[in-house]
């Protein structure tokens, strides 16, 4: 892996801890037990759906609760309305965590490319996933929904 690779791995991982973070700065108090109160029932059934998270963190905000954890290698961030009920997710991961019918389709269209990272975003009605490529020039942003159709909606030059 050359040095420029490296450097760009690393400033992707950065920019994702910080996407995943940024919010926790917005409020006094974010994490303190103190400030804001989660329901037992919430805090279970989190717990329920994802046993091995670590790095836990919440933040209140007026209509919303939100989460950050890692799971897996995995870092997620999840709204919640104040009921409890799941608004929407964001988890940034690798290709081998990507469907098999869109890693498919990714391989046959876009073989010359490397998988840089992916980001999903799911809500109530969607599941859409922006995946970063990369060839010795390039930066390609691919948008894909749960039936793998494949769209280009970012494609920037390296710098020299």
């Amino acid at each position: 892996m050359t040095p420029r690779v490296s450097i760009q791995r690393t400033l992707f991982t950065l920019a994702c801890c910080v996407s995943l973070s940024a919010g926790a700065f917005a409020t006094e108090g974010f994490n303190d037990p103190g400030y804001f109160t989660i329901s037992e029932k919430m805090l279970n059934s989190f717990k329920q759906t994802f046993p091995d998270a670590e790095q836990v963190r919440w933040l209140e905000s007026t209509d919303r609760y939100t989460v950050n954890f890692k799971e897996n290698g995995i870092l997620t961030k999840i709204d919640y309305d104040k009921d409890g009920n799941f608004i929407s997710s964001l988890r940034y991961y690798t290709e081998k965590n990507l469907p098999i019918n869109i890693l498919c389709r990714l391989q046959k269209k876009y073989a010359d490319k490397k998988v840089f990272g992916v980001t999903e975003m799911t809500s109530d009605n969607a599941v859409e996933y922006y995946i970063k490529l990369e060839d010795d020039e390039n930066w390609i942003t691919i948008k894909s929904n749960a039936e793998g159709n494949l769209q280009v909606v970012e494609k920037y030059k390296k710098a020299p």
